[in-house]
This record gives structure tokens, C-alpha cells and sequence, in this order.
């Protein structure tokens, strides 16, 4: 839509400028997550993914001390590496000047050869037909078992009026992919860029993708929002795990698992629910009373331990509420703490906005799912 040329001297004049167009590099651990997975606090919950690489004339703009084009790829390729030791079937779509072309698989994830397959992402061409791409995808994901993510990275530049990235092309695209594949496929977007109008294309692709998550290139720049970003897109928390079979007589067992759904009830009325302000995490003067009831069952119940759920409502974006649901769960825990309990006793996990009690999008459900959750567990 623009001069190519020109983006092309503007972009190597700043590379020039500030002697080199690579993105800002930030340490990381690209195996970071496999501790997780070894340890059982996460499972594999995605087999299949596909990367669109948006290779269009917008992405040359220049941004940072490099270009759109040169921090997505950097992104992507911090993603890629980031991805836990997991069996996966992958693939690696551009798209750009009305085509799109399978660069990479889809074959079985190689991190080497994935990132290899990268290469030819230099410039920026043309219009951007990510329609294409995502009907690309669902020809490459035909045969496919199991759950599968799209992952557009794109600076979702949008014009009204111009015959080029509109929603009127994109979402019917959207439309058939979850119609061929159902809740078995989620969409997740990288924004790269500042586009002020890339709502407008990512907010009804998340809507009609109704699984997935919409994040900004620059949110990912920290070891911790890649990984749980990565984590989003490919792992989960375990189911918990069935009770052990009771080798008793069945009148027994029935008095027994009576027993224990009481127990379970007089456990969960004693450990209710705090609530925090929006955007806080700050122990409220109501639920500090709350504590202290907890803080006295704990030391009658020697012989339990609690996990403290940080649960956010669903305004912002993923990174940020999994960050902030840490925090309410660890502030709750360091009062929990200052009440004399033994910190030994108290575990914390962040759900940011995956696990609201209440589906509603108003303030009164809000209000509901801003909290920390107790989960007791009595020790072996």
C-alpha cells in the first residue's frame, strides 16, 4: 500500500542509525518449562500448532531500533525456543502479496529446523491475504489428531476503505477453520507494533475463535511472560488424581466416602473465599477477619495443607492477570504467615482469568472472581 522502496532505504537507514535491526535481546532459558513438565505441575495439552508470519509491505514500518518484521520474527523465534521437550506436529506459514506458502512441516517439531525454515522472513511485500493463511492452516492440519493452536503473528494493520486486511475477509476465514475443527483448535495472536486500529481485527478473530488469547509482542520481552504465554498455548494444570481403590466391603466404603464428602463440606465453609479490589492485591480490612478464621482452622488441623488459588476477572491481558493472580495469592499467603502459620504449609498458583465463578461480563461478576481460593489437602 505503500512504497516498498522507501520502507526499505527508512529501515536501513535506521539499522544504520543505531548499528544493527535486531530486537532488543533478553535473557531467557529456553528449557524453563521442562522442570514444570518433569515435575508433574503441568501436562501437554496442545499435539498440533501452525505459525502465520505476516510478511506484508506494513510490516517493514520501522519500530524500536528495528522494524515490525525484524520483532516478530525475534518474538517468534524466543517462542519456538521456548517450547518445552513435547512431541509436536508443526508448521510455519508466511503470507504476503495476495499467496501464502507452507515454509516449514507440518512434520514433527524440530526447533533447529523450525527456526531454519524462518529464514527467508526478511522483507515485507505487498497486500496481506491472512485469509489465505488461515485456510492454509486448515488444509495443514487435515488429519491431525488431537488439540491443535493457529498462531498469527501479524502487526494486524487494518484500513477502512482499503481492499486489503479487513475483517470481512478474515472472519469468515476464522469461521470455517472452527467449523472443520471445533473446539479441537484455538487461535492465539501476536500484535507487533502499535497499530491504533488492530483491535478492530484481533478482537473479532478472538471472538469468533472462542478459545485462544491476544497478546502484544512487546508484553512477551521477560522470560516469564514468554513462558507463560507458551505455557498458555500448550500446557495445562493436571486433573486431580482419582481416589485409591478401598479393598473394604461396599457397606464400608459408602459410610467412608460419607465420611469424607462431611469432612469436605465443614473444610470448605471454614476456608471461604477473599475477595480483592480491582486491579489490586492488597488484603482488604473485611477479609483480614476472614484470615484469622483461617489462620485457627489451620492450627486446629495440624495436619492439613492449603493451596492459595490468585484468580483475576477477565479485564486484561493473560500475562498480566497470571502475574497479578501470583501476587494476590502470595500477599495472602504472607498474612497467613504473620498470623503463625508455617509458610510450609501454604502453597500458591495462579489462574489469572481461566477459572471465573462467575461467566458474567458486568462488575458484579467481576467482583466475584477477583479472589483467592483455598484448597486444602490433608497430608499422608
Amino acid at each position: 500500500m505503500r512504497s516498498r522502496g522507501l520502507r526499505i532505504l527508512l529501515a536501513v537507514f535506521l539499522c544504520l542509525l543505531f548499528a544493527g535491526c535486531a530486537a532488543k535481546k533478553v535473557a531467557f532459558s529456553p528449557d524453563s518449562l521442562d522442570g514444570q513438565l518433569k515435575s508433574g505441575k503441568l501436562i501437554q495439552k496442545t499435539d498440533n500448532f501452525v505459525v502465520l508470519f505476516d510478511k506484508s509491505s506494513s510490516m517493514d514500518d520501522p519500530y524500536g531500533k528495528s522494524t515490525e518484521l525484524g520483532l516478530a520474527r525475534e518474538v517468534t523465534k524466543r517462542m519456538v525456543e521456548t517450547i518445552p521437550d513435547i512431541k509436536l506436529t508443526a508448521g510455519l506459514r508466511d503470507f504476503y502479496n495476495d499467496k501464502t506458502t507452507l515454509l516449514y512441516g507440518m512434520t514433527a517439531f524440530d526447533k533447529k529446523a523450525f527456526v531454519d525454515g524462518m529464514s527467508t522472513l526478511q522483507w515485507g511485500s505487498g497486500p496481506t491475504p491472512m485469509e489465505k493463511a488461515i485456510d492454509g492452516a486448515a488444509i495443514d492440519l487435515q488429519g491431525k489428531t488431537g488439540n491443535s493452536a493457529v498462531i498469527i503473528v501479524s502487526d494486524f494493520e487494518n484500513i477502512p476503505g482499503v481492499d486489503d486486511l479487513q475483517p470481512e475477509k478474515v472472519i469468515p476465514a476464522v469461521a470455517r477453520l472452527k467449523a472443520q475443527y471445533g473446539d479441537r483448535v484455538c487461535i492465539y495472536t501476536i500484535q507487533v507494533g502499535k497499530y491504533p486500529r488492530a483491535s478492530g481485527m484481533v478482537d473479532p478473530i478472538m471472538k469468533e475463535a472462542k478459545c485462544g488469547a491476544s497478546v502484544n509482542a512487546d508484553d512477551l520481552a521477560s522470560q516469564a511472560a514468554m513462558d507463560a504465554f507458551v505455557a498458555n498455548i500448550f500446557l495445562t494444570t493436571p486433573p486431580p488424581p482419582p481416589p485409591p481403590a478401598a479393598a473394604a466391603p461396599a457397606e464400608v466404603v459408602q459410610v467412608q466416602e460419607a465420611k469424607a464428602e462431611a469432612a469436605a463440606a465443614v473444610v470448605a465453609a471454614e476456608l471461604e473465599n477473599i475477595h480483592f479490589d480491582f486491579d489490586k492485591s492488597a488484603i482488604r480490612t473485611p477479609d483480614r477477619e476472614i484470615l484469622k478464621r483461617h489462620a485457627d482452622w489451620l492450627m486446629k488441623n495440624k495436619d492439613y495443607t492449603v493451596l492459595v488459588e490468585g484468580n483475576c476477572d477477565e479485564r486484561g491481558s493473560t500475562e498480566y492477570n497470571l502475574a497479578l493472580g501470583e501476587r494476590r495469592a502470595m500477599e495472602t499467603k504472607k498474612y497467613l504467615v504473620g498470623l503463625g502459620i508455617d509458610e510450609k504449609l501454604i502453597k500458591t498458583i495462579s489462574y489469572g482469568a481461566e477459572r471465573p465463578l462467575d461467566p458474567g461480563h458486568n462488575e458484579a461478576a467481576w467482583a466475584k472472581n477477583r479472589r483467592a481460593q483455598f484448597v486444602p489437602s490433608q497430608n499422608k
